[in-house]
């Protein structure tokens, strides 16, 4: 979902006038933190987490929500950088419910079949995934969960949270204010 997000973001701002070389003024510090963040999720995807490594699985509960707690406070370090505030709500959202749900987001599986995502379906519902859930009557917060169905225009259809939602439209913002020069700006 975050590729297509960057992508439509950029092509919004292009069309908005944007220039994809003031990308370089991009005002993020701290930028680590969120690399760092996709690489412990990447981590913890298999086949990267397969095979016989019994201690990822058993501190993948506690690793997956540091993911989280990096987004959160490179977020937080960027609070004045425009969107950060909705990037830092959508982190927040889906830590929350991670954190509430043992160290994993629970899914719709109802809508994981819906969308004809049988293995994902069976791998969740095998416990084989280290991240996700399948989402129940016990599963606390379940408003935050993986629970809103991405139907075209989404190149994949996909199963995202309110967490997602509002990191998308952080995205979606800081781009913008990064490409499209403001009116009486004066951009090089």
């Amino acid at each position: 979902m975050f590729l297509f997000v960057v992508v439509f973001s950029v092509g919004v701002a292009l069309l908005r006038g944007g220039r994809v070389e003031r990308l370089a003024d991009f005002p993020f510090k701290h930028v680590w933190l969120v690399f760092a963040a996709f690489g412990v999720q990447v981590f913890l995807r298999p086949p990267v987490a397969g095979g016989d490594m019994e201690w990822v699985r058993a501190a993948a509960p506690y690793i997956y929500p540091s993911a989280y707690y990096m987004l959160l406070l490179c977020f937080v370090l960027n609070r004045r950088a425009p969107g950060a505030g909705w990037l830092a709500g959508g982190a927040l959202a889906n830590l929350a419910v991670i954190t509430a749900n043992g160290g994993k987001m629970p899914v719709d599986g109802e809508i994981l079949l819906r969308l004809g995502q049988v293995e994902i379906y069976e791998a969740l519902a095998s416990g084989r995934s280290l991240t996700h859930e399948l989402l129940t009557s016990e599963t606390r917060l379940p408003w935050l969960a993986d629970c809103l169905q991405g139907t075209p225009p989404f190149p994949n259809p996909s199963v995202f949270s309110v967490g997602d939602v509002l990191l998308a439209v952080g995205v979606f913002i800081l781009v913008q204010a990064t490409m499209v020069a403001r009116p009486g700006a004066v951009r090089q």
